[in-house]
């Protein structure tokens, strides 16, 4: 993880009197401004750290250390944007796998709200004649909306015995789905 430390006033100086460095960068590698000033300014401003922090560095033109940590920055944005997570191929819907294929949207069957309904009330008829009556009464309440804390307090419930009923509700729902 990155450790942001703010520049101290010798360290901001020096960089402000450097600054040309970054677009000499961003034009001798060709590179529009607007798109990648944001890429190797955190480049410059590490250099600048790293040549007031580290005695060793002094040997070089500072120039050169701005340079080769500004080319690293780049060079690993490079790599990110190559990433197979960047360049995943995006399908629409509205358009077909094959040029003169149907569109996907005609082919996908669309959502019959009616039927969802349905087969909800199919499946809590298959549970409730698996599950006790009042196992189901708390299914019902959740479906409703209501929170294990209102529950148990409707109820006169423990809240850590309407939870085990859930659970026990569960397993249950888990095997039929799996019939």
């Amino acid at each position: 993880m990155l450790c942001e430390v703010p520049l101290t006033k010798e360290q901001q100086d020096f960089a402000a009197e450097h600054h040309g460095l970054v677009y000499k960068f961003l034009n001798d590698n060709h590179l529009p401004e607007d798109e990648f000033y944001d890429v190797v300014i955190f480049g410059y401003l590490k250099a600048v750290q790293d040549y007031f922090s580290r005695e060793m560095l002094r040997q070089y033109s500072f120039s050169t250390i701005a340079w080769k940590i500004m080319y690293r920055n780049l060079s690993n944005y490079y790599l990110s944007q190559t990433r197979c997570k960047r360049n995943a191929e995006v399908i629409s819907i509205h358009l077909g796998l094959y040029p003169d294929g149907v569109p996907l949207e005609d082919v996908l069957p669309g959502q019959d709200r009616l039927m969802q309904e349905f087969e909800m009330q199919q499946m809590l008829h298959d549970l409730a004649s698996h599950v006790s009556e009042q196992q189901m009464k708390i299914v019902r309440m959740k479906g409703y909306g209501y929170g294990i804390r209102e529950i148990s307090s409707h109820e006169k419930i423990p809240m850590k015995r309407i939870q085990e009923l859930l659970d026990e509700v569960h397993t249950v729902f888990l095997r039929l789905c799996r019939e």
